[in-house]
């Protein structure tokens, strides 16, 4: 098996000019940071970490001091043990979630890696490691994204949301999603029924609370749309508020939480109290790939047919390629989020619609997640 001789760090900044926001935070500099690692056959995986903060300083120390001098000379399967030391190190250190996502960028590359190893696509060859019960035996490499955006702006008014859902639509999107939480609920309400009333019947919405309501306004809202137009109500509550979140999964509502979440007893939570009827995570925050055929294997035993996961995706390609090729091989993914805002590197993306399949993508062909970081638009940093 290979064994991996470098890692390198690389950061990229996308300036967002805080011309945009959601109810949480407004949008300015966006920072990403990837993780390369190559082995001694010359193969070169790809992964991307969760990085939030106003400067990735912290993140990328860290992947310095604690993950590479543990990782280089190690195989790939030898990397399982040395995230098992580091998690247990982290009960002293209180560093959990730093080191979730910075193993999150490193067990993506490792993948990547590995699938390249084998000459197979990243889908197929997870499904040649998972179970067969949750493999997506009918995936033919495609895989159903939902088109997100809907964000509040300056000057922005409600034809102009109406243009850009509508536009969404347009390109092959059957699910949009937008944001909710920034104005008072009845003018919230009023954005929901013109989106509604603009973009074709048969297309479903997704709105996103951000965190923003009570309970009590939470099932209001829910309760004065069309039950049959909404996909979900992602994060309605507090992220916290697992019992809010289950109560309103008993009175219908379509719960989806809580994208950044990496705690596994916090998963286990949502799942088996059925808190939540979509599991949202994000593969570059949670863990990574392992974490996800975990998750898979969770909503399977604890609620077949009841629960899904579905993929959060506001980074870059890299990341979206890397929740795209898992919900292709898995049965338990619901679907992937293709953001309208945060789009590092989408040009270099080689997904194309599947034709008669609204919302369905078809992944590339090549080995391993199929894509390669555009290093010259990066800042390498000196491990």
């Amino acid at each position: 098996m290979a064994v991996i001789t470098q890692l390198r760090v690389h950061t990229h900044c996308n300036d967002l000019e805080g011309k945009v926001w959601n109810p949480a935070i407004k949008w300015t500099k966006k920072y990403a940071v990837f993780i390369t690692v190559e082995s001694d056959q010359g193969i070169l995986g790809l992964g991307e970490c969760w990085c939030f903060d106003s400067a990735p300083d912290v993140l990328v120390a860290y992947i310095k001091i604690e993950i590479a001098p543990l990782v280089i000379g190690a195989t790939p399967d030898e990397c399982d043990a040395i995230y098992t030391t580091l998690l247990s190190k982290a009960t002293l250190t209180a560093r959990h979630g730093l080191l979730a996502s910075a193993w999150s960028g490193m067990d993506i590359a490792l993948w990547d890696l590995r699938s390249q190893e084998a000459k197979l696509p990243l889908w197929k060859f997870l499904q040649s490691r998972t179970p067969k019960a949750l493999q997506n035996t009918k995936s033919d490499a495609a895989v159903k994204l939902y088109a997100s955006g809907g964000l509040y702006g300056a000057n922005k008014s409600t034809d102009d949301l109406i243009d850009e859902m509508k536009s969404m639509n347009s390109s092959g999107f059957d699910i949009v999603k937008m944001k909710i939480g920034g104005l008072s609920v009845a003018q919230d309400l009023e954005r929901i029924h013109a989106v509604l009333a603009a973009i074709k019947p048969s297309c479903k919405l997704i709105i996103d609370g951000v965190y923003s309501y009570t309970e009590a306004q939470a099932l209001n809202i829910y309760q004065a749309l069309p039950s049959d137009r909404i996909e979900a109500f992602q994060s309605p509550l507090s992220a916290d508020n697992v019992e809010g979140m289950k109560a309103l999964c008993d009175a219908g509502v379509p719960v989806m939480a809580t994208e950044a979440e990496y705690r596994v007893e916090m998963h286990q939570r949502l799942i088996h109290t059925g808190a939540v009827k979509f599991l949202q995570t994000a593969p570059v925050a949670c863990g990574g790939i392992s974490r996800l055929l975990q998750l898979s294997a969770l909503v399977a035993e604890q609620s077949p047919n009841e629960q899904a996961l579905s993929l959060e995706v506001s980074s870059t390609a890299v990341a979206l390629m890397a929740s795209a090729h898992f919900a292709a091989s898995s049965s338990e993914v619901a679907h992937v989020e293709f953001h309208y805002l945060h789009q590092v590197f989408f040009d270099h993306l080689k997904l194309k619609p599947v034709p008669d399949r609204i919302g369905y993508f078809q992944l590339p062909a090549t080995p391993g997640l199929g894509i390669e970081l555009p290093e010259s638009d990066t800042h390498t940093h000196s491990l």
